[in-house]
């Protein structure tokens, strides 16, 4: 088994893990015309319910949403820094198993000093994304989005 036959499979089942209460939120979010990505990101920068502040200011959530993005694109399709959490997951996990989400959840947390719980409801929106797209397709995507955000190495000065 590998990590893409885990993250296949039906969207809404990636959403059903969810405590009813996160469930209810991205639902909200969905149901407005949100995908799953800007859902995911609007989860992130607490944007769930009208009328209530965002947590954060400015381009932090933006930018914690790219580390979130960053750590989920090294989980699932790198495995850096995660060797000993896939090894468990592909050896503890079936297809389509509870659990999952928050298993990745708890493995990338300490990397963005953030609550699992927390996260959840963003990894199981983007497992909906990537059982939607593929995970090889997903992978490619955050590969050139990083790829592209990852400043030119310098030129050498000109001899003189």
């Amino acid at each position: 088994m590998n990590m893409n036959q885990l993250v296949s499979g039906d969207q809404e089942f990636w959403l059903s893990q969810l405590p009813k209460y996160q469930q209810s939120g991205v639902q909200s979010m969905l149901s407005a015309g949100l995908g799953y990505e800007a859902a995911a990101s609007a989860w992130m920068s607490g944007a769930v319910a009208d009328g209530t502040a965002p947590f954060g200011a400015g381009l932090g959530p933006s930018l914690f949403f790219e580390k979130f993005l960053d750590q989920m694109h090294d989980f699932l399709c790198t495995g850096i820094n995660y060797d000993q959490e896939r090894e468990a997951i592909m050896s503890g996990f079936k297809p389509g198993q509870a659990g999952l989400a928050a298993s990745i959840s708890a493995a990338i947390a300490p990397h963005l000093d953030a609550a699992p719980a927390f996260l959840a409801p963003a990894v199981a929106l983007l497992l909906c994304a990537i059982a939607k797209m593929g995970l090889a397709a997903w992978c490619q995507i955050q590969t050139d989005r990083r790829t592209a955000a990852s400043p030119e190495p310098a030129s050498p000065p000109p001899d003189s």
